[in-house]
């Protein structure tokens, strides 16, 4: 009995894992998009945005957290990504309309209220997509993460200063191969970017099946379209997070410093130790930062639009 008691007592120590739910919205130009969610649509929102070739599940330390106890969590895949809708023809990808129109369907379809807009990598470029649509008077705050959305133009090191440079190009080519053993190398040497750690193999099996799940002629729209967005730097006067990984572009990082932290409303925070994924290497630090940065941001919109 005894013994009975003490494990019962270990698991209702465990913090219990929110609990996904799984929808369908329809997005710019019809396209269908998976829609994941989890927490109470009462409370105020956060939206996550992947980045190219992967999924919502990028974030599921974020969407099984006890974030859900506090904020509505909102994560979708991109369309071309996972298991939302892939239109064949190039204009599906190359519009940002099409890409804010996704976020805003996404957002009105679930009852988001007033959001915190966090994009990843490529999900920069859509978190800014919307903003150049729709303005910025219906979300509370933007964080950025494994990238600057294009605010400024983009830097890489040369390859003589980064091997990884040339190893990058190497595993982009591959990915545009028509043969599966070059997509399926490339997958697993993606995958190992987006981390300065390596992943667990049961997901690193997760994140290489997703990728697999991107068709090439979606991945070359995306490569195609232009990405230049620093004539939204003066509509962002909104609370704007930073959040990037030490290990990660040393030119993002070199950017973000001297061209964004300065401005009032932005706030640069630096993980030592990760790379592209801060959300996913160092998750416990990632949620408590986004957290606090989301309630003062909510609480700043209120006082705004009061």
């Amino acid at each position: 009995m005894i013994r009975v008691i003490l494990l019962l007592g270990m698991v209702l120590c465990v913090p219990c894992r929110a609990e996904i739910e799984y929808t369908t919205v329809t997005g710019g130009g019809n396209v269908p998009l998976t829609v994941a969610t989890a927490g109470t649509p009462d409370n105020p929102a956060i939206v996550f945005i992947h980045g190219l070739g992967q999924s919502h599940y990028s974030f599921f330390k974020q969407l099984e957290s006890d974030l859900a106890a506090e904020f509505f969590l909102v994560a979708f895949d991109l369309r071309g990504h996972g298991a939302s809708g892939k239109p064949y023809e190039p204009a599906a990808y190359t519009q940002y309309s099409m890409w804010a129109n996704d976020v805003a369907a996404v957002i009105a379809a679930t009852g988001a209220r007033r959001p915190v807009i966090v994009g990843w990598s490529y999900g920069t470029l859509v978190a800014m997509d919307y903003v150049r649509q729709f303005g910025t008077s219906e979300i509370a705050g933007i964080s950025l993460t494994g990238a600057l959305g294009a605010l400024l133009p983009f830097g890489m090191p040369s390859a003589d200063e980064d091997p990884n440079v040339a190893e990058f190009a190497r595993v982009r080519k591959l990915q545009m191969s028509p043969d599966p053993r070059d997509r399926v190398a490339a997958s697993e040497a993606m995958v190992r970017f987006l981390t300065s750690a390596p992943v667990p193999e049961a997901e690193q099996q997760v994140l290489q099946a997703v990728t697999m799940m991107f068709p090439n002629y979606a991945r070359q729209a995306m490569y195609s379209r232009p990405q230049d967005n620093q004539d939204l730097l003066a509509q962002l006067t909104l609370p704007v997070l930073l959040q990037l990984g030490a290990d990660d572009n040393p030119a993002m990082l070199e950017d973000a410093a001297d061209g964004l932290a300065a401005r009032a409303n932005f706030t640069l925070s630096v993980y030592a130790g990760a790379g592209h994924s801060v959300f996913y290497e160092q998750p416990e630090r990632f949620n408590n930062e986004l957290r606090q940065f989301a309630a003062a941001a909510q609480r700043s919109f209120v006082g705004h639009t009061e």
